[in-house]
């Protein structure tokens, strides 16, 4: 086989590629024994016809554009890799001979993927932050400790913040029905501010029984464009009042929520917990920060085939998770005050901002010789199917497509793990 490089650009390049008898040989041989297992001739067994009976009961045509395919699919991947050629697209190929089963010859026209200009990903200026834990924050913990094992009772009096209410509620724009503003027998913690801002405070002062309406107005920042900054107007029915007591703290709850003999240690064991998840979380901002640093540095120019493909996966993805949901584009519009064009538009941004970030990743992956293994991947494989083990998730790692995944995923991980040790100075 000769692949020859015709011309090459920035953005594209022009192969030609010939192949001689003794390099079609295999390939024909490989097509003939594929193709024979399904002829079934008079005087042969299943799978024993000889090539010309395979070729007389197929037809020549079939034949030879099987051969064509698999010839230029082995050859094309052959010369790529020779010429090192960074391509993006599938090639237009152009037949130029073929002698049926002594000579190919073919051009293919490819698009690259066009320089780019690497930052210096050693010596970064994002600073990891420092991770201190506060009392208050430990405080919290316990507090929230307390009110998992929290007793509650009814309580025949008025509601007061730190009680919890059973309420139904119907929330009303002009007269007309909110979607998802309407629910019965409805647990609320007054105080925990989980609702609207003024809502709970609402609340507070009615007994088991009561009824009340009033109005409130939506943040204008809310997540739901045609409620931001609205006034809703809300019917309540409140059927229980329930006092939370909140058990002491002491050496007998310390041992009650966790292995600890004394206060001391529970608070000791929930600061160390606290400080890892900040650790975690410090750890995950910094590695933010430094890959948008290392792509903002980053001179390249994205070819918009790559960031449109990007783009339709994220659709999907986004279509996926609604229906999952019971949810179509449309209502999801709706909710966003907004419409399908618009929110499918609104993809584009961040399928351009993975696209430059993998591209970036995989040029460190080059420069710092980072390799993946298929053990590594069959090792992860085993991992996840020991993790999850519903029939639905098995189906799914044992996809072909999920393997590449994985290899995509272990590959970028260890290429930011090196570009986060050159910058702590590790």
């Amino acid at each position: 086989m000769k692949a020859t490089l015709n011309k090459k650009t920035d953005t594209h390049a022009q192969l030609t590629i010939q192949l001689d008898e003794a390099a079609l040989k295999p390939i024909v041989r490989d097509i003939y024994d594929r193709l024979r297992v399904n002829v079934k001739a008079a005087g042969f067994r299943p799978g024993k016809a000889p090539d010309a009976i395979v070729e007389r009961e197929l037809g020549t045509t079939a034949v030879q554009n099987e051969v064509l395919e698999a010839a230029t699919n082995h050859s094309y991947s052959h010369a790529i890799r020779e010429h090192e050629l960074p391509v993006i697209t599938q090639p237009e190929v152009t037949l130029t001979k073929f002698v049926p089963y002594t000579e190919l010859e073919y051009q293919a026209t490819v698009e690259l993927l066009p320089p780019i200009k690497l930052a210096n990903y050693k010596h970064l200026k994002a600073k990891k932050p420092e991770v201190k834990v506060e009392d208050d924050e430990v405080n919290q913990v316990i507090e929230d400790l307390r009110k998992r094992v929290a007793t509650r009772k009814d309580a025949d009096r008025a509601a007061k913040l730190g009680d919890e209410v059973v309420i139904d509620f119907d929330g009303t724009k002009d007269g007309k029905p909110i979607e998802g503003a309407k629910s019965q027998n409805y647990p609320l913690l007054l105080g925990s501010n989980s609702f609207i801002p003024g809502f709970e405070e609402e609340l507070v002062g009615l007994k088991a029984g009561s009824d009340k309406g009033f109005d409130i107005t939506f943040p204008k920042d809310y997540g739901s464009k045609e409620l931001a900054g609205q006034k809703v107007h809300f019917d309540i029915k409140v059927h229980r009042v329930v006092e939370i007591v909140l058990p002491e703290i002491s050496d007998e709850f310390a041992g009650g929520v966790g292995p600890f003999k004394t206060v001391a240690e529970m608070r000791a064991a929930v600061e160390d917990n606290v400080k890892a998840e900040k650790q975690r979380e410090a750890a995950r901002d910094y590695e933010r920060v430094m890959l948008a640093e290392l792509q903002q540095a980053t001179k390249m120019q994205v070819p918009e085939k790559l960031v449109q493909a990007q783009a339709e996966r994220l659709r999907h993805e986004l279509q996926d998770n609604l229906e999952q949901r019971g949810q179509t584009i449309e209502d999801y519009a709706a909710m966003q005050g907004t419409t399908p064009e618009e929110i499918n538009k609104e993809v584009e941004p961040e399928a351009k901002r993975r696209v430059e970030l993998a591209l970036i990743l995989t040029e460190v992956a080059k420069a710092e010789n980072i390799q993946v293994s298929d053990a590594d991947v069959v090792g992860e494989i085993s991992r996840l199917k020991s993790q999850y083990t519903d029939a639905e998730m098995q189906r799914e790692l044992d996809r072909p497509e999920t393997a590449e995944e994985i290899y995509n995923q272990l590959m970028a991980t260890r290429t930011i793990a090196k570009i986060t040790e050159y910058n702590e100075g590790k």
